[in-house]
């Protein structure tokens, strides 16, 4: 034979308020997470300048053979270039897109410590 349910005692309507409210007020507190103190080293901007010169420096060699020193037909030279401002493009989006991404991954705890810098305070730096 089963057994029978037992019945629910009776509740009024503002028990089931201040239970609700209760039960609103704790979920609350339980999602709301403490504000993240970040005692990290920030990360490094790029040095924008350097990398400017350091392009210019290599891409000036690029150009010279490009368009003195060797015979390249003109229906070449445009694919070529469309391919260096590309890569530059790409370069430079890069650079930009680093430190943005790093962040996240730094919250997530997705990192680790150069091994080779070890005992050092660079060894210490998350990468």
């Amino acid at each position: 034979m089963a057994r029978k349910r037992a019945s629910k005692p009776t509740t009024t309507t503002e028990d089931t308020i201040t239970t609700t409210k209760e039960a609103i007020l704790t979920n609350n507190k339980e999602t709301k997470r403490p504000q993240e103190t970040n005692n990290d080293q920030p990360i490094a901007p790029p040095k924008k300048g350097f990398i400017f010169k350091l392009s210019l420096l290599l891409i000036a060699p690029y150009f010279y053979l490009l368009f003195f020193h060797y015979q390249i037909q003109h229906d070449l030279i445009k694919p070529i270039l469309i391919n260096a401002g590309l890569s530059l493009v790409g370069f430079f989006l890069t650079v930009k897109m680093i430190p943005v991404a790093s962040k996240y991954v730094l919250r997530r705890n997705l990192f680790g410590y150069d091994i080779n810098k070890k005992g050092t305070p660079q060894g210490t730096v998350k990468v």
